[in-house]
């Protein structure tokens, strides 16, 4: 596990701390390392503080960065430092359970990062060192498919010819069947060069490594799950280019190359398909229009970044904004309601001096023609009655 001490060189980055490329070998990694330690060891420095700060510096990049499994997850993660306290899982080790919720999560598109086993990183350095002759050759131009049980890797051998370095050539290993695999490059001493983890295409999972005389671009696979996890805020666009790195160009030695497709999956065995190819001077056009997409990307991430602040900015107004419309809402809402009330009851407050002044009868008087009218028309009914009698009599 990484130390506390690693908080001293957060946000520094471990290979200018060493002053080595990205793409340096395990070898060049130690020998700067070497180098650097005997300059500033407290022993040579007594008392000079600023050395004892830059050794302990020194010191934390070496022991992450000569671990070809911490420095995979460095790579992937960027000198934040936050992902050096978690270096992986052998999966080698897990049982059949720990197996399948492992699949299950990545199937859900959370990333667990997986360690190569010290198995195979043995039987890489017998390799490269001459011990043994099991890598198979992979000839120029040729595509070998072929599959790998979990946690085992399928070795090869490449020529590299000093012809194609003028145009450069790449490594390109694809699985239609979707499988998770690394593909490692190893250097002379057998230590890890490159390793490249697969990322999901639209019809596989593939791997790639580039050795081209142009500036270019590494993009890490996007997995929307852990932004979603990690910052529920932001938009996803302002992460499309987080994993954006430009690489300098760099040629493939004159000699034999050890390289390797590991298989990652959690249960199933990894098919594979690998090919070696120089590249071509006819795709002059397409590595132009290449680079100049690419140089657009990169400065679409610095232009994004400055843009998240102004968005993020934009926003924190629109929510007062939105906020004070809701109180304001709230506010006048109320005021009209009481407006109301207030003048209903001036109305009422108004008619109260006038309401002993209404006549008695015309108080009493009930229903629509009043009392007077109902006593004539009785007064007129007794009448016709009294008539309609004598009339009966005197036909008697």
């Amino acid at each position: 596990m990484a130390s506390k001490d690693t908080k001293v060189s957060e946000m520094e980055d471990f290979y200018v701390i060493l002053g080595v490329e990205k793409s340096a070998s395990e070898q060049e990694i130690k020998n700067a390392y070497r180098k650097l330690a005997l300059k500033y060891h407290p022993d040579r420095n007594p008392g000079d503080e600023k050395s004892q700060e830059t050794f302990k510096k020194i010191s934390i990049a070496y022991s992450v960065l000569s671990d070809p499994n911490r420095r995979r997850q460095y790579d992937l993660s960027g000198p934040s430092g936050a992902a050096l306290d978690f270096e992986g899982l052998d999966i080698a080790e897990m049982g059949s359970v720990g197996r399948v919720f492992g699949a299950l999560f990545t199937k859900l598109g959370v990333p667990i990062p997986t360690q190569i086993g010290p198995k195979v990183l043995s039987q890489a350095r017998d390799l490269c060192e001459g011990k043994n002759n099991d890598a198979k050759e992979l000839a120029a131009g040729e595509s070998v498919e072929g599959s790998i049980k979990n946690q085992e890797a399928a070795f090869y051998r490449i020529t590299m010819r000093k012809e194609w370095q003028q145009h450069g050539v790449m490594i390109v290993c694809k699985s239609p069947a979707m499988s998770k695999f690394k593909l490692v490059l190893f250097d002379k001493e057998g230590g890890v060069r490159i390793m490249q983890e697969s990322m999901k295409k639209k019809t596989c999972t593939c791997a790639d490594i580039y050795f081209v005389p142009f500036q270019r671009v590494n993009i890490s696979e996007f997995i929307p799950m852990k932004y979603y996890m990690d910052d529920k805020e932001t938009p996803l666009p302002f992460h499309y280019l987080d994993t954006l790195e430009t690489v300098g160009s760099h040629t493939l030695d004159e000699r034999d190359h050890i390289l390797c497709v590991y298989g990652d999956n959690w249960i199933k065995t990894v098919k594979y398909k690998l090919t070696f190819v120089p590249l071509s001077a006819q795709a002059a056009e397409s590595v132009l229009e290449l680079n100049e997409l690419e140089t657009n990307l990169a400065e679409k991430k610095t232009d994004m970044a400055q843009f998240q602040t102004e968005y993020t900015e934009a926003k924190k107004r629109y929510e007062a904004a939105k906020k004070r419309l809701k109180e304001e809402d709230e506010g006048i809402s109320k005021c009209l309601k009481r407006r109301d009330v207030l003048y209903d009851e001036l109305f009422d407050q108004s008619c109260q001096p006038f309401a002993a002044k209404i006549s008695p009868s015309n108080s009493s008087n009930k229903g629509f023609f009043g009392d007077s009218f109902k006593t004539t028309c009785t007064k007129r009914f007794i009448i016709g009655y009294c008539c309609v009698v004598k009339v009966n009599n005197s036909f008697q």
